[in-house]
């Protein structure tokens, strides 16, 4: 895998498009896929804006690709959020499980007052009938 292959895979997993990664490295538009068109690499003075504008991007994994992707200092961050995020979504679908139960309820809470009010509907209309005759 080539430097500029490894940096796409980088932005695929920021899930962020070349032309944004262009803009906010100050580099001209369609660079970056000329280089990896062309199996080309980067300069020093590119990759220093790259390297500043995402610190957690191992610059090392980016140019041989040794090691991981992220700097330790990220990983153990996203580790740590990927965790927060399991979690609350554990939370939250047990308290979705007792929402629709508590909705379920409702309705049929809902469907029994209509049932009782179609009733006094019908009573209602035969003692208008039993009026009008």
């Amino acid at each position: 895998m080539t430097v500029p292959e490894r940096l796409y895979a980088f932005m695929h997993f920021k899930q962020l498009k070349a032309r944004t990664v262009e803009l906010e490295c100050g580099l001209s538009n369609g660079y970056l896929g000329k280089q990896r068109k062309n199996k080309g690499s980067f300069g020093g003075n590119i990759l220093r804006k790259i390297e500043q504008r995402f610190p957690e991007l191992n610059m090392t994994w980016l140019l041989s690709g040794d090691g991981e992707m992220l700097n330790a200092k990220y990983r153990e961050v996203n580790t740590v959020l990927f965790d927060t995020v399991e979690e609350e979504s554990a939370i939250y679908g047990s308290v979705q499980q007792e929402i629709i139960s508590l909705l379920r309820k409702q309705i049929e809470q809902m469907e029994s007052a209509l049932s009782d009010k179609q009733k006094l509907i019908l009573i209602l209309e035969k003692q208008l009938e039993a009026i009008d005759t």
